[in-house]
């Protein structure tokens, strides 16, 4: 991707269009959270979410690097890249996209099955699970 200096978009609307992307990564972690629920209403209204996403076509080339041929992407546009950047890390089936069972935060996950960001979010939840048990077992 080139710089170009005299390209600018206005603030409101790259909040909004980060939160299109907040938004579709949620209804994607709620969508699989649900699944075993076998509430189809649900499963539907968080489908949906998924699939309102809107699609890309970026174009490409294939180009020689080093002697081997590579998917060069041509983007027109800031956006269309970050689109197409989370679009891999959303269906990323090694290391997901995830949003931490404990702090709420996207990140990128080490493993397919992982559901904290980090050992200290892990090890705060267990923290905070232990305090909770201890406090019902009390009362």
């Amino acid at each position: 991707m080139s710089v170009q200096p005299e390209y600018a978009e206005q603030f409101d609307w790259l909040v909004m269009r980060f939160s299109d992307l907040a938004a579709m990564l949620v209804s994607s972690y709620l969508y699989y959270e649900y699944i075993d629920s076998g509430d189809e209403n649900t499963l539907d209204i968080y489908g949906k979410g998924v699939s309102a996403f809107w699609g890309i076509a970026p174009t490409y080339h294939i180009s020689l690097y080093r002697e081997k041929p590579t998917i060069v992407w041509d983007f027109h546009s800031l956006l269309r890249g970050i689109q197409m950047m989370f679009s891999f890390a959303l269906t990323d089936e090694t290391r997901p996209l995830r949003i931490c069972k404990h702090c709420n935060m996207a990140y990128i996950a080490e493993r397919p099955n992982s559901v904290f960001c980090s050992l200290k979010c892990k090890n705060q939840n267990n923290v905070y699970k232990g305090r909770d048990k201890r406090k019902r077992d009390v009362d």
